[in-house]
């Protein structure tokens, strides 16, 4: 099974790509420029259906968006993980949705650890160098969440 987790967000996105039972293919972060919030959608919709037309991953996999204090930008990344999901409903992908605590965990030991953390945990498991950007080794944990649960995972 192959599985592309997505770390939502509406100016840089993290994606991360698994093979079970835990081989990294690809990772990294879109880097938003555009100043329009529907060009950044786009951007997205784009770049993720991409990913999926060359790695054909069999499911997606993202960190649910946690309405903050702040509901705007709650809105924008929830508006950000629209546009992935619009990708993979449209290659005909199952798209499953995770708690970062849940994920943090599971992956961790401890539903709060720092992202520090999780990310030295990703690397550990992965066996990959422990330079990538935050929100790649976030979506790597989504994947590898994923992996871990898919036998009992239902698309949301």
């Amino acid at each position: 099974m192959r599985v592309l987790g997505i770390d939502p967000g509406s100016r840089v996105m993290g994606y991360g790509i698994i093979e079970a039972p835990q081989k990294p293919l690809t990772w990294g972060a879109l880097r938003l420029k555009e100043s329009s919030l529907p060009h950044r959608l786009h951007t997205i919709f784009q770049e993720i259906t991409n990913l999926i037309i060359r790695y054909n991953p069999e499911a997606i996999a993202l960190e649910e968006v946690i309405p903050q204090s702040f509901p705007h930008a709650a809105l924008k990344l929830g508006q950000a993980q629209g546009a992935a999901i619009l990708a993979a409903v449209t290659a005909e992908r199952p798209v499953f949705f995770y708690h970062p605590l849940e994920i943090k965990k599971a992956l961790t030991g401890y539903g709060s650890a720092p992202k520090e953390q999780l990310r030295f945990m990703v690397c550990a498991l992965l066996e990959i160098p422990c330079d990538l950007p935050t929100d790649a080794s976030d979506a790597l944990a989504v994947a590898l969440y994923h992996l871990q649960r898919f036998k009992y995972a239902r698309p949301g």
